[in-house]
């Protein structure tokens, strides 16, 4: 369905083109050129107008079909009686929205207990068997794919070998030819499809979704994923740093009580998610969080597109562990292997391990201090090895004030093996299933019946 909007660009696209046509003898150079940078601009915004539009943080009306869909999919309700109670209204109007939700195929019923009145309610509850989306993280040696139902379940895991080295382009064609050799061999039928969200190590521009200089992967600088999943499919493609899905699994499977939450991804990069007053915070421009470019004592053993001498990702991430070990004549490739390593017992990399666990930990005491959350979450590769988060641990534990530790906990991440596809999984159930979106479906069904 186009937008308002876009049909109006696209009429003012047309117009303009004809104009330059009907001016090409006439006109002068200028007006030439004139014509044709608003033809230009007017290009540029029909592209970024053919983006699947996106709900999710769009306003509903209480009591909506919208609404009820999301009060069903909560499971604060679960008949119509109940919804009825809930939101007010007469009951007649509750069950003409809910029934518009079961032709649509969101929402079934089915017997449930007594209701109050002795009559047997019928439950309401959100199939996951109405679609499902992709998740995808994304890391400097794989990728990680899964696929979710429409209640958050993980369906499939599975680890691709894809290489970022290759660029965008390549890489999104892989990936997609990837999910769909998943779909199909899990016995889904393609048209299901509802969304696809990534995570990637790297700043990301928001809302937009472009990758915004990227310190390892330089050739994904301004690559705008939304666009080039475009050419294989309509639905929504939202794209997030790694380090905020981290947050956004904790908060939504784990610990939904928790407002307060320091998600740190240490891998080959560093990162930091942050949930605050409930929701993830991502700064005015996405860039919230980026804490690897902050200068510490060190030496630098990669470059970094920061430009900053000794910044934290060049002296204590897992490439910059990695880089240093091998040139000592280790041999390590990743930051698993250097993990390996440690927990083997080598007593020069355990001082490797310990030193950047300090600098990370020096770094992060002093955001501790300033934000004073409830948790700080260590995920990614590195967050395995004990004398890197020993050494977090016991650094912020000892600049951090009492105030701010008497009840902060540092811990793992519930599920380090696959928490980027978890929170990946989240952030597109929420786009898919926003009422907002719910409520153009709807409207959309009445339309085609009543046609």
């Amino acid at each position: 369905m186009l937008s308002p909007r876009y049909v109006m660009v696209r009429r003012t696209f047309h117009a303009t083109v004809r104009m330059f046509r009907a001016s090409y003898d006439s006109k002068t150079s200028s007006s030439h050129s004139q014509i044709g940078s608003l033809c230009s601009i007017c290009a540029s915004s029909l592209e970024h107008m053919k983006r699947p539009e996106l709900f999710r943080d769009q306003e509903y009306a209480p009591g909506s079909v919208g609404d009820i869909f999301r009060l069903i999919r909560s499971g604060a309700v679960t008949s119509r009686s109940a919804l009825a109670r809930k939101i007010g209204m007469a009951p007649s109007t509750v069950s003409l929205r809910v029934d518009a939700l079961v032709r649509l195929g969101l929402v079934t019923e089915g017997d449930n207990e007594l209701s109050r009145g002795g009559r047997r309610a019928r439950s309401l509850e959100v199939p996951g068997s109405a679609g499902f989306v992709g998740a995808m993280d994304v890391g400097a040696h794989h990728v990680q794919l899964a696929i979710a139902d429409l209640t958050g379940v993980l369906l499939v895991v599975e680890d691709v070998p894809v290489s970022i080295e290759d660029g965008p382009s390549s890489a999104v064609e892989r990936l997609w030819c990837a999910l769909t050799d998943l779909v199909v061999a899990n016995g889904l039928e393609p048209e299901l499809l509802r969304g696809v969200a990534i995570g990637l190590p790297a700043p990301i521009e928001f809302p937009s979704g472009r990758v915004v200089l990227p310190s390892f992967m330089p050739s994904w600088h301004n690559a705008d994923l939304p666009a080039l999943f475009s050419a294989h499919t309509a639905v929504p493609v939202l794209v997030e740093n790694d380090a905020n899905l981290i947050a956004l699994a904790e908060q939504s499977n784990v610990h939904p009580e928790t407002d307060e939450l320091l998600a740190i991804k240490l891998g080959t990069r560093i990162g930091c998610g942050i949930i605050s007053s409930g929701r993830l915070h991502r700064g005015v421009g996405g860039a919230a969080g980026e804490i690897s470019h902050t200068s510490v004592e060190g030496t630098s053993t990669i470059s970094c597109v920061c430009g900053a001498p000794h910044c934290l990702e060049s002296v204590a991430s897992g490439g910059a562990i990695v880089a240093r070990l091998a040139a000592e004549g280790y041999d390590v490739r990743t930051a698993s292997d250097v993990v390996e390593l440690g927990r083997g017992g080598d007593a020069h990399v355990v001082d490797v391990l310990r030193t950047a666990g300090t600098s990370i930990g020096g770094v992060l005491s002093s955001i501790v201090n300033f934000f004073n959350p409830r948790d700080v979450v260590l995920g990614g590769a590195m967050s395995a090895s004990a004398p890197l988060v020993a050494a977090i641990r016991a650094e912020l534990f000892q600049k951090c004030l009492p105030l701010v530790t008497n009840d902060l906990e540092v811990r793992a991440a519930s599920s380090p093996g696959d928490a980027g596809v978890r929170g990946a999984t989240h952030l597109i159930l929420e786009e898919v299933l926003a009422p907002a979106r719910i409520e153009r479906l709807v409207r959309e069904l009445d339309g085609a019946a009543a046609s």
